[in-house]
C-alpha cells in the first residue's frame, strides 16, 4: 500500500469536507417569510445541517486516519488490531475498523 497516496487522499478528504462545511453553514437572514416559506425554509436547513453533520464526522475521521498514519497504526483495526482488507481500505481510506468490528460498533451504537 502506498502510504503517500494515502495521506494525500486523506488529506483531499479533509479539504474537500472542509468546503462542504463552509457551503453549508450559513448566517439565517432575517426575512419575513410565510408559513409555506416558513416550512420549506426549516426543511431545506434541516437537510443541510445534516450533511454538515456528514461531512464533520467524514472530516475528523480522516483526521483520526492521518494521526494513525504518522502514528505507525494506519491500516490495523483499532478494537481488534488485526489488519483492515486493502479493498476496504482503497474504497474508505480513513476506515478504523476491520469490517466485522464496524459492524458491531454500528450495531452497539444503534
Amino acid at each position: 500500500m502506498d502510504l503517500t497516496a494515502v495521506r494525500a487522499e486523506l488529506e483531499q478528504v479533509v479539504r474537500e469536507s472542509d468546503a462542504a462545511i463552509a457551503a453549508l453553514v450559513h448566517d439565517d437572514e432575517d426575512v419575513e417569510m410565510d408559513e409555506a416559506d416558513v416550512s420549506s425554509e426549516m426543511t431545506e436547513a434541516d437537510r443541510e445541517e445534516a450533511l454538515a453533520e456528514a461531512a464533520e464526522e467524514r472530516r475528523t475521521e480522516a483526521l483520526a486516519a492521518l494521526a494513525r498514519l504518522d502514528a505507525g497504526t494506519y491500516g490495523f483495526c483499532v478494537d481488534c488490531g488485526k489488519p483492515i482488507n486493502e479493498e476496504r481500505l482503497s474504497f474508505r481510506p480513513e476506515a478504523a475498523r476491520c469490517l466485522e468490528d464496524q459492524q458491531a460498533h454500528e450495531e452497539r451504537e444503534g
